[in-house]
């Protein structure tokens, strides 16, 4: 039974159809008669009829399976809704005024380690807008539709090849936002968790969409770029040494404040500590398709089987009770 693992689903069937088959014709070791030929020909083909019944079965339920890929509506929303486009736009608006007000207050920072210092320690630095990349500025749902259709999950090597391909859309709205950060004298820097290996990559599909990637001294900054630059925390304080932070942009928690992969209640504590940097300092943009919101339903256990990774997403919902 073992070596029957390896083989495809149809084809086991077939072979257990053939055995049940072939165990029915051998009961006897006495010639068989016309009569039992023809009682086996008609069993065998009842078992053709119940083989091919099953393939059907399985093949049906292989296709439902396919097409209920975990990010099929997440990915449309974004690929497809004309909400999702409104609500980028909007929040780059957003962006917009809060960068013009904080240009003309001195104490204004969306860093937390100036924030909670003294102004004159950093209000004589060029101003900067911080910006996470992916689903920020660079929509990569063609990536996402693809593992749908192909029915697979991220991974890194799929991933780092898409980056390479430089294919990735501009975000509605982020393109005239970072344009106008860029003509008014502000720093725009993208802080992203893309690999150092594909930065080369990522700055060219920046510069083909027209996004300014100006450095002064370093505009894009990349995970493991430096030493010690793999959580984004150590990226932001660099950027706060250089530049008075005006706006942190992104759709993660981890592109504001760390550590994101922790429970589902530290989050939120973390969160309300902050409320008052929400849509002011913090701007968020939405991602329905990934983040770290996602790998906290399951305590971020990755090698959990998709079917398993469901089950306790499903354990998460909540209802109320219905009314009478």
């Amino acid at each position: 039974m073992a070596a029957l693992r390896t083989l495809s689903p149809s084809f086991v069937l077939y072979a257990i159809g053939t055995m049940v088959l072939l165990t029915t014709g051998c009961g006897t070791t006495h010639p068989r008669s016309a009569p039992a030929s023809t009682e086996a020909a008609a069993r065998a083909d009842s078992l053709a009829r119940v083989t091919d019944s099953l393939e059907q079965a399985l093949a049906a339920q292989t296709e439902r399976a396919h097409l209920r890929h975990p990010n099929l509506d997440a990915t449309l929303w974004t690929q497809t809704a004309v909400e999702y486009d409104g609500v980028t736009q909007g929040t780059y608006r957003l962006a917009s005024v809060m960068m013009k007000r904080a240009l003309t207050d001195s104490s204004w920072s969306a860093a937390l380690a100036q924030a909670e210092e003294s102004a004159a320690q950093y209000r004589e630095k060029p101003p900067a807008v911080v910006l996470d990349v992916d689903e920020t500025v660079l929509d990569n749902s063609a990536y996402q539709a693809r593992l749908v259709q192909n029915n697979e999950s991220y991974d890194t090597q799929s991933w780092n090849a898409w980056c390479r391909e430089q294919q990735a859309d501009a975000v509605p709205g982020a393109l005239r936002f970072t344009q106008q950060a860029d003509s008014m004298g502000v720093q725009v820097i993208y802080l992203t968790n893309r690999d150092s290996v594909v930065e080369a990559a990522t700055r060219a599909n920046l510069r083909a969409l027209g996004f300014p990637v100006e450095d002064a001294p370093d505009a894009v900054l990349t995970q493991g770029e430096r030493p010690g630059w793999t959580p984004k925390a150590s990226r932001r304080a660099w950027v706060a040494e250089r530049y008075r932070v005006l706006l942190l942009v992104g759709d993660n928690l981890g592109d504001f404040v760390e550590p994101a992969d922790t429970s589902l209640a530290a989050r939120r504590r973390m969160s309300h500590r902050h409320a008052d940097f929400w849509g002011t300092r913090w701007i968020v943009l939405p991602n329905s398709q990934y983040g770290s919101w996602m790998g906290a339903l399951f305590q971020y256990d990755y090698a959990l089987s998709p079917t398993e990774q469901l089950r306790r997403k499903h354990d998460r919902l909540k209802t109320k009770p219905q009314t009478p």
